[in-house]
């Protein structure tokens, strides 16, 4: 790996033609976060991590791209969905190039129990639709309406649904996963059954998740309801 002030960022940019590119310091530093703030421990030493720019691609054909002038040029890559982990999953330690998956955002299709979907679709939005034939994600964190599908399985881990279905490492929480690697020659690599174990919660780390099969369970009448206390022991 390369560290970035080595790197000729505007060259590797003009290699990426047609994907949307955004190098504004502004918008990259936003896109550098998530909400790791919430702990005093990782706020002071994640504070200062930031990318050096982001890239927001629509294909698989654009990743694999993206992935192969990444090793070209020996750039760090940080995979990012909608930036709603309290953990710095999304944080580009050793600053780099962002690759944003929320314009991956198809759902490919739906059938009872089972979704196909890219990972930049987010739940809230993918309910909205299953729930038109009568099924619902198995289990939805307290970020539903803003995380993507695949944030929520590289660093999520349960959530609403999960006393029914388990959390999302359990077996049958992810029926297949198809990743690209980061290698001179990107592949694009399904994987099925327990070998979705290798990618399921890994962050992002050893493949940039394209494409997903989820399983899917009946609609429930869920309700919101906020229940108040005077106290914490009465509670």
């Amino acid at each position: 790996m390369t560290t970035p002030q080595a790197i000729d960022w505007n060259s590797l940019a003009s290699e990426l033609t047609g994907i949307e590119i955004i190098n504004d310091p502004t918008q990259v530093a936003k896109l550098s976060l998530d909400y790791y703030h919430f702990s005093p421990v990782l706020e002071s030493q994640l504070k200062d991590k930031r990318g050096n720019i982001v890239v927001r691609p629509t294909t698989v054909a654009e990743v694999l791209e993206i992935a192969r002038v990444c090793v070209k040029y020996k750039a760090p890559l940080t995979v990012r969905g909608s930036g709603t982990g309290n953990y710095g999953q999304c944080i580009p330690l050793n600053g780099g190039l962002i690759l944003d998956t929320t314009r991956m955002n198809q759902i490919n299709w739906i059938k009872p129990g089972l979704a196909s979907v890219q990972p930049g679709v987010k739940l809230a939005a993918f309910d909205k639709e299953a729930h038109k034939i009568g099924w619902e994600l198995r289990m939805a964190p307290s970020t539903y309406r803003t995380a993507t599908i695949g944030g929520f399985i590289g660093g999520g881990s349960g959530g609403i649904g999960s006393i029914t279905y388990g959390v999302l490492r359990d077996r049958g929480n992810l029926h297949a996963v198809q990743v690209v690697t980061l290698e001179d020659q990107p592949r694009v690599i399904e994987l099925r059954s327990d070998q979705v174990q290798k990618v399921n919660h890994a962050y992002g780390t050893n493949g940039i998740i394209t494409e997903l099969e989820i399983p899917l369970g009946p609609v429930y009448p869920w309700a919101e309801v906020i229940v108040v206390f005077d106290d914490f022991m009465t509670a």
